[in-house]
């Protein structure tokens, strides 16, 4: 049973290599190597469930599924990475209430509001920055 799940910034090659198995993604993840993911958004980890519901049309955990890292999760490349950024940018407080309405969660919407508010940052600097994303469902 998973517990979380957290969001990763990378580079494009550092994902490709984790995808490809040439680098280690639970160490990679995990900050046991030399090389480091740039970011990494946590804040999230409580919620992560509810994340992957309410924000799966923008694609923000992720545009292809993995097992390459341990548990699995999503990822997207630097593209769209950016295509995301955008469609989070432009999801409003009633198109997230629409959605809370739909999910049986015991988690207020506020608590949850915020969590995405801060997503939509990081996924903003993700972009600005050209990189790529991981969420790790751990």
């Amino acid at each position: 049973m998973s517990f979380g799940g957290d969001f990763y910034s990378l580079s494009d090659d550092q994902l490709k290599s984790i995808l490809d198995a040439g680098l280690d993604g639970e160490a990679f993840l995990g900050n046991q190597l030399k090389e480091r993911p740039s970011e990494c958004f946590s804040r999230g980890t409580r919620v992560w469930y509810e994340l992957t519901k309410l924000l799966a049309t923008e694609n923000a955990c992720g545009t292809e599924i993995t097992d390459a890292i341990p548990e699995g999760g999503g990822y997207s490349y630097s593209p769209d990475v950016r295509i995301t950024a955008e469609a989070l940018r432009h999801l409003t407080t009633d198109d997230l209430r629409s959605r809370y309405a739909m999910l049986e969660t015991e988690l207020s919407f506020e608590e949850i509001n915020s969590v995405v508010d801060e997503l939509v940052q990081f996924y903003s600097r993700v972009a600005n920055s050209g990189n790529a994303v991981i969420f790790n469902i751990r």
